[in-house]
């Protein structure tokens, strides 16, 4: 039953252990890069430790920007902050060009279930 646990827990977590690939684009640019995400066409950022999706809004105008993170150290993780005055949420994950979708942090659950599954076999 551990072999099984161990087995799952690599397979699940095999993406993020290495370098990942990002999707960078800003909607102000690039009406695909919005919300309603479309992939094609949209420049691909290899050798990232995490991908970042930023979103804020001015007005009526929704800002969406995604992005490759070299330098962020922390866990998956979503942040509020103001930038200019304007309100911000900026979220990071760490596996293959996970900054695509509306929710980036659900993404997080995906590796700690398999952790968790993996911690209590033990």
């Amino acid at each position: 039953m551990q072999l099984c646990a161990a087995f799952v827990f690599i397979a699940c977590c095999a993406g993020i252990c290495g370098a990942i690939r990002c999707y960078s684009c800003e909607s102000t640019t690039d009406s695909h890069c919005a919300d309603k995400f479309a992939p094609d066409g949209i420049t691909i950022i290899y050798y990232c430790t995490h991908c970042s999706k930023g979103k804020g809004k001015t007005g009526t105008i929704q800002y969406v920007e995604r992005g490759c993170e070299s330098d962020y150290s922390s866990s998956n993780a979503c942040h509020y902050s103001s930038v200019n005055g304007i309100d911000v949420n900026i979220c990071y994950c760490n596996t293959d060009l996970c900054n695509s979708g509306l929710r980036v942090a659900a993404r997080f659950a995906i590796g700690v279930i398999p952790l968790t599954l993996f911690l209590r076999s033990l």
